[in-house]
């Protein structure tokens, strides 16, 4: 956790030491908002070495001129004022030259709003019009678009997520940009496109973003997810994300493999939607093969598709009212039963498990010892 408080003090610090230093991004612009600040930003002068002397450090980004400072047992990223190099990857720079004065450093970042600084003193400065672009409402690139974009695409889906967060609207020029520069997308890993699109979700506003992702064509780039974005955006009640990521995939009709789910996440979708196309509600057997969760959302999917009643209570109720919800519940062992048939184990014992399983879920065979030993041995005869 990192207070404006303790960024001030490491400001003044720099500054005993000769050292100009500034507040810078995100923090600055969620103070003027008056919303609640997280991570804190700081850019100086000074190098990174000069900053270690001055403060206990870690290297966490030398490359790019960053060090992390503990200040009071908070911790700030510092970074040295710097221009970028090209960039060889859509993602980073090639290379970084340590700049003399803040304002390269602001010009190379990405949105106006995020452009702005903040001295020790809690002064507001601002050389790229921020202060105004927060007045209207704007994600505005800091300088042209098209560079921006074709430096960096993940900034696409930033500017995606800053009007999830905020509510505001993309201008013109930078929306444009977006549509032209959507492809470079497929340069960036699918782990950091998952990332801020997860952070897209999360927002106040992802209604309006989705929107925003419909006109530039965004939402044709991102694997599997093109008819649920346009579905969800008309939606007057945003899912949540797992409803969300369910959604999209029994409208597209699979799971694509290019999204890196764990194994948990992408077994969640992938029977979801296949509970959700092939059931409008679920049987006893279907809730004890698939579980609350599975069964619950599959119905929460086709509830928004407009196929079914919200069924969430009826599932609840129906679930918790099973005579078993795990084979493990059968009064009837299968240490039992081989004592009882005084046969070895083999696959004959799972395949007589299971029928014993849908016969107590579909309550035609009671749940207790006596009746289940008398089903076995019955079976046996038969």
């Amino acid at each position: 956790m990192s207070t404006l408080k303790g960024a001030k003090w490491v400001l003044n610090d720099l500054q005993k030491n000769g050292f100009e230093g500034f507040i810078v991004g995100g923090a600055v612009r969620d103070y003027l908002l008056r919303e609640p600040l997280n991570d804190i930003d700081i850019t100086t002068i000074a190098k990174p070495h000069e900053v270690s002397k001055i403060f206990k450090t870690k290297p966490t980004g030398l490359k790019y001129g960053t060090v992390t400072v503990f200040m009071h047992e908070e911790t700030f990223e510092v970074t040295t004022y710097r221009i970028d190099g090209e960039y060889q990857d859509s993602r980073h720079p090639e290379s970084v030259v340590f700049s003399e004065t803040v304002i390269e450093d602001v010009q190379r970042r990405d949105f106006t709003i995020n452009g702005l600084l903040m001295n020790a003193k809690g002064e507001i400065i601002d050389y790229v019009n921020g202060k105004e672009d927060l007045a209207k409402k704007l994600i505005r690139t800091i300088g042209d678009p098209k560079d921006r974009f074709n430096e960096d695409a993940l900034r696409i889906l930033r500017a995606f997520y800053f009007q999830s967060k905020l509510g505001f609207q993309i201008e013109k020029e930078t929306r444009d940009a977006i549509s032209l520069y959507k492809d470079k997308l497929s340069d960036i890993a699918m782990e950091r496109i998952l990332n801020e699109l997860l952070k897209i979700l999360k927002g106040k506003h992802v209604r309006m973003a989705f929107h925003s992702m419909v006109t530039t064509g965004v939402h044709e780039v991102l694997p599997g997810l093109k008819a649920g974005i346009e579905y969800a955006s008309k939606m007057e009640e945003f899912p949540f994300i797992d409803a969300f990521f369910a959604l999209a995939f029994t409208l597209n009709g699979s799971v694509p493999k290019a999204w890196p789910f764990s194994n948990k996440h992408r077994h969640k979708y992938e029977v979801a939607s296949k509970l959700a196309k092939e059931n409008d509600y679920f049987d006893a057997y279907t809730l004890y093969t698939y579980g609350l969760e599975l069964c619950t959302l599959a119905n929460k999917v086709n509830y928004m598709l407009g196929k079914s009643k919200n069924l969430k209570n009826k599932i609840e109720a129906d679930f918790n009212s099973l005579p078993i919800q795990s084979d493990l519940d059968l009064k009837l062992r299968a240490t039992d039963i081989l004592k009882l048939t005084d046969k070895k184990a083999g696959a004959w014992l799972k395949n007589l498990q299971t029928e014993m399983v849908v016969e107590v879920i579909n309550r035609r065979l009671k749940n207790n010892k006596e009746s289940l030993e008398q089903y076995v041995l019955a079976k046996l005869k038969g």
